[in-house]
């Protein structure tokens, strides 16, 4: 009996492969000597069911004990000593070489489980601990470790808990925005892109869907058009960087015109409102009444705007004020505010023939102390607890549209700064008197001369902003945005490269 079982049987290509192996089964790794495998035993001999191989109850695969890999023809080939089935994720061939030497150097017993396998060679997202995930948080809104708006969250995304906002205003005069925007949307000032960008127009041009393609499309696709809202010929839309997408809250915006029986509305003003995390932040751009006697119309202005906005409605606000500029952390108000300067066309003129521009952050800036708004921000009749940075750019009205020049008509009017950017936080203090957040910081506050379509330059600035956790209780957005203006500009911006790879290839051809 002994010599027939060790007489040599005839085998084929298989057998060399896999000696002695039973049929494999789909399921997890088990011992011979579990239960699971009980009923197949009667059908191997006693040298096979007492091996200690183990059968996988996976779809076939193999893996290599002892063995090195030899790569040809840009495939690694396995060796055929000594072969091991093994779960489904380890037998891959077409890896790279430093993958295929972290494989043999260690054991491969390693990478039996399927999880081991995910863990050390596919997925790069942290283990859950399930005791965690069963030791529930039962308080609604409460800043849970695995909140999705929580302090970890927001580090993890954020680690100074720091963002940039970018606010531009611009008076288009009706007309269309030039097709080149980047000293407006990407000025050479600006070391990098901000998080957030709101651009807010006066006296809009009435393609209202281009304009906002034309952004979107000199911006780039690192961020959407969160929200965009209107009123006559006002015009805010906000952009915000697609890593923020999951982690702001729905929008919410007001208007309120302040001709409200006038055919066109061009004076009022259009806000916007939401919360990153748990800051919340409103962007106002306003219009107001125009020429140069009429200050108390403008604080009058600003004084309805601020108590008729109705923001927020549904974003958690606690002790919310009819002042809409008191329910939010962080306030930007833009826009074409129409403040001139108290002081005669011709001492404007010779001024600015002997100022050289930016102006010198030490020294007096010009003819500020004149300046309307200026007196106002002073005396608190308006825009109470707003700050504005130091103006250092020459004023962004009144020009002659396609020109440097300023207003040559038979109106003369008076170089003015029209064109502003006002900020303000709600900073509480501690116990120790010290603030709870860093202060608001303005990093760049410019306005664009390039630019010539309208009567008025852009004018723009940059700011650093402080974020804190937030509550799961707050409505988000669920990554809402405008695909429709994201994929034209991303096809435009194609065309353009395109455009510009053949005009290259035209050039060094010739």
């Amino acid at each position: 009996m002994n010599q027939e079982r060790t007489k040599p049987k005839h085998k084929g290509f298989a057998s060399f492969l896999l000696p002695n192996r039973p049929p494999n089964k789909v399921g997890v790794l088990v011992n011979r000597t579990q239960s699971a495998k009980e009923p197949n035993l009667k059908n191997l001999t006693h040298s096979e069911a007492n091996s200690p191989t183990h059968i996988s109850k996976r779809p076939l695969s193999f893996s290599m004990r002892n063995g090195t890999l030899k790569k040809s023809n840009d495939f690694l080939e396995p060796p055929l000593t000594a072969l091991k089935r093994e779960n489904s994720l380890s037998e891959s061939y077409l890896l790279d070489e430093d993958q295929c030497n972290s494989y043999v150097e260690k054991p491969l017993e390693k990478y039996g489980s399927h999880e081991s396998v995910l863990k050390e060679a596919v997925s790069s997202l942290h283990k859950i601990p399930t005791a965690k995930a069963r030791a529930r948080n039962f308080l609604h809104g409460r800043i849970g470790a695995n909140s999705l708006l929580g302090p970890p969250e927001l580090d993890r995304l954020c680690s100074n808990r720091e963002i940039t906002i970018f606010v531009g205003t611009w008076n288009m005069n009706g007309h269309s925005a030039p097709k080149e925007l980047n000293d407006f949307v990407l000025p050479i000032g600006m070391k990098h892109v901000p998080d957030i960008l709101s651009f807010g127009t006066q006296e809009s041009c009435s393609e209202r869907l281009e304009w906002e393609i034309s952004l979107q499309e000199t911006i780039g696709p690192s961020h959407i058009l969160f929200h965009s809202t209107s009123l006559g010929t006002l015009h805010l839309c906000i952009f915000i960087r697609r890593d923020l997408i999951w982690y702001v809250s729905i929008p919410e915006d007001a208007s309120l015109s302040v001709r409200p029986g006038s055919a066109f509305r061009t004076k009022g003003a259009v806000a916007t409102s939401f919360m990153v995390f748990g800051t919340s932040f409103l962007f106002v751009t306003a219009h107001l009444t125009a020429h140069q006697e009429k200050v108390k119309e403008r604080v009058s202005d600003v004084k309805r705007i601020v108590n008729s906005l109705d923001l927020p409605r549904v974003l958690p606000c606690k002790n919310k004020s009819k002042d809409v500029t008191q329910n939010f952390d962080y306030v930007f108000w833009s826009g074409d505010l129409n403040f001139r300067l108290a002081t005669p066309r011709s001492k404007v003129l010779e001024w600015l023939s002997n100022t050289s521009f930016p102006l010198p952050p030490h020294l007096p800036h010009g003819y500020m102390h004149h300046d309307q708004l200026c007196t106002v921000l002073a005396d608190g009749a308006a825009f109470r607890g707003f700050s504005e940075a130091k103006i250092t750019f020459p004023p962004t009205y009144k020009y002659d549209p396609g020109t440097q020049n300023f207003d040559s008509s038979s109106k003369q009017r008076t170089p003015a700064y029209t064109d502003r950017i006002l900020y303000k936080q709600k900073n509480s203090r501690r116990l120790s008197g010290a603030f709870e957040h860093p202060p608001l910081q303005c990093l760049i506050y410019d306005s664009v001369q390039s630019i010539t379509t309208s009567d008025h330059k852009p004018v723009w600035g940059v700011f650093r902003v402080h974020l804190r956790p937030g509550l799961d209780t707050i409505p988000l957005a669920a990554g809402m945005f405008n695909r429709e203006v994201y994929l034209e500009g991303l096809k435009r911006r194609a065309e353009t490269l395109s455009k510009s790879k053949e005009a290259s290839a035209v050039c060094s051809i010739q």
